[in-house]
C-alpha cells in the first residue's frame, strides 16, 4: 500500500512544482497565517516523506499545518487560484502523513 501512495505522492509532487506560488499570498495572511510559511513547511515535509520516513518533530509539523491549513482554505475561497494550489498542497500533506503512518506499521 506505501509504494500505491508513494507513486501517487511523486506524481502530486511533480504537478505542485509547474504550480507558482499564488502572487496575492506573499504578503496576505488568512486567519493569521503567513501562507509563504505554510507552503515552505508543508512543501518541506512531503518532500522529506518522498524520501523516506519523517521523524518525531516533522511529524509534528506535518500534523498540525494540515489542521490549520483545512481550516484557511475556507477563507482564501475569493481566489480560485489560490484555492487549487493550497488545496493542491494540502491533499499532498495528507497523503504524506498517510504515506508515512503506513510506513511505520
Amino acid at each position: 500500500m506505501a509504494e500505491v501512495k508513494l507513486d501517487q505522492l511523486a506524481r502530486l509532487w511533480d504537478e505542485f512544482g509547474a504550480m507558482r506560488f499564488p502572487p496575492g499570498f506573499y504578503q496576505r495572511e488568512p486567519e493569521g497565517e503567513c501562507m509563504v510559511m505554510m507552503d515552505s513547511m508543508l512543501a518541506g515535509c512531503v518532500s522529506s516523506a518522498l524520501s523516506g520516513s519523517l521523524d518525531d518533530r516533522g511529524r509534528g509539523i506535518l500534523q498540525t499545518r494540515i489542521v490549520v491549513l483545512g481550516k484557511v482554505l475556507q477563507s482564501i475561497g475569493d481566489d480560485e487560484y489560490a484555492t487549487t494550489y493550497f488545496t493542491h498542497l494540502h491533499g499532498m500533506a495528507v497523503l504524506a502523513a498517510e504515506l508515512d503512518k503506513d510506513r511505520s506499521e
